[in-house]
């Protein structure tokens, strides 16, 4: 068998199968969740680089909160979830996470046997069980992820938007008019079509 995209997808395969097998949602062929409270589902990335004798898996996980990525996106007129299905809110790498800092690198490979892929991919299921999902847990609340998604606003990418909708959602209106101002100040060419809507929203709440 030739490492390549082949490969590759079967590779992501017989991890989702192994993730579904934990307990995780397959709420699509190619993507798995698990609901951690009221609009909030445990987000499951696997990253994945394709090379000439490997298939690397890098695992992220986070959270989707479905209420904040269904008001920015429905504010620019996109429809939810996106084309690719649903985006992470705020996510990480799990090696990241304390007590997962010396998890050794998932890599596959042609030659490998099929049971041993299986092996490994149980294995990066019960991460994700563990580790994954109870850091999930830890942050599905908004009061957890605003801080978060904070630090990453001058990435762009629907990253102010979205602190702009959690402090909205968190009912802080006076809050979220300053940050939208302070914001669109800072980034007007990137942040202009969002911030109209939105301010027009706060105007006619009043």
């Amino acid at each position: 068998m030739k490492c390549d995209a082949k490969f590759k997808e079967s590779v992501l395969g017989i991890c989702l199968d192994a993730l579904e097998s934990a307990g995780f949602r397959r709420y699509r062929k190619d993507a798995v969740d698990w609901p951690v409270g009221k609009d909030f589902n445990a987000w499951v990335g696997l990253n994945t680089g394709l090379y000439e004798d490997r298939v690397e898996i890098g695992p992220f996980v986070g959270v989707h909160a479905a209420r904040i990525e269904k008001m920015w996106m429905g504010l620019l007129g996109r429809k939810y979830p996106g084309p690719y299905g649903r985006a992470a809110t705020y996510s990480i790498n799990i090696g990241e996470i304390d007590g997962a800092a010396d998890l050794p690198t998932f890599a596959f490979a042609p030659w490998q046997s099929k049971r041993f892929i299986e092996s490994e991919a149980i294995r990066l299921a019960e991460i994700y069980q563990s580790i994954g999902l109870g850091f999930s847990k830890s942050i599905s609340s908004y009061e957890s992820l605003l801080p978060l998604i904070s630090q990453k606003v001058t990435m762009l990418g629907g990253c102010p938007e979205r602190v702009a909708c959690c402090i909205y959602i968190m009912g802080d209106m006076r809050g979220a008019r300053q940050f939208v101002e302070g914001f669109l100040r800072e980034e007007p060419d990137a942040f202009d079509a969002f911030a109209r809507v939105f301010l027009k929203m706060l105007d006619d709440d009043i």
